[in-house]
């Protein structure tokens, strides 16, 4: 029987930030049902794959490394909060990408290219992010635009990217389990 797994990929974050995301994420608590992104857990998503087969994962590295081949390591600014789909119905809190966030945007396109031709559809609108929460329900839709808009230009801080990590994601009653089964150096 063939394992079957949920991956992603993603760059990694440097824990001062992680910290002040963290602080962030308590300001959007009080409003609605939310279900917070676990501190180890908050990352900048480049792609989530689905359900991949474990033969199908040398493939996916090999297509990681050569998405990031000639990419030199480089600074990122994680900076403002924003929302999927959009503030009328939102049901993702996010803090975005400043600077670097060009750099991010074609790292993703190069694995995109790569993975197209392993099966995967392309990011239609890809959007440098970190998720903060899920929201179920917003309570206090009022407070939520007032924070978003408190918080469009917070600046919080500066990160290194060095590598790209293709992760596996097991559900748990308590909220997913991140494992990283390759990273993949830039430079």
């Amino acid at each position: 029987m063939v394992e079957v797994m949920r991956a992603f990929i993603a760059i990694d974050i440097d824990d001062v930030v992680r910290q002040r995301l963290v602080d962030a994420q308590r300001e959007f608590a009080s409003i609605g049902q939310l279900k917070l992104v676990e501190a180890e857990n908050i990352h900048v998503t480049m792609k989530f794959l689905g359900e991949v087969s474990e033969e199908m994962l040398p493939k996916i590295v090999d297509a990681l490394k050569k998405g990031v081949s000639g990419k030199k390591e480089f600074d990122f600014i994680v900076s403002g909060i924003g929302v999927f789909p959009n503030p009328s119905y939102v049901r993702v809190i996010w803090a975005g990408v400043k600077e670097g966030r060009e750099e991010i945007m074609t790292i993703q396109k190069n694995i995109d290219e790569g993975l197209q031709k392993l099966g995967f559809a392309r990011e239609k609108d890809f959007v440098p992010h970190l998720t903060l929460a899920r929201v179920k329900r917003v309570g206090q839709k009022e407070r939520l635009l007032s924070l978003l808009r408190d918080m469009s230009g917070v600046e919080f801080g500066k990160c290194h990217a060095a590598c790209v990590e293709l992760r596996q994601s097991t559900l748990t009653p308590k909220g997913p389990i991140y494992t990283t089964l390759e990273r993949i150096n830039l430079g």
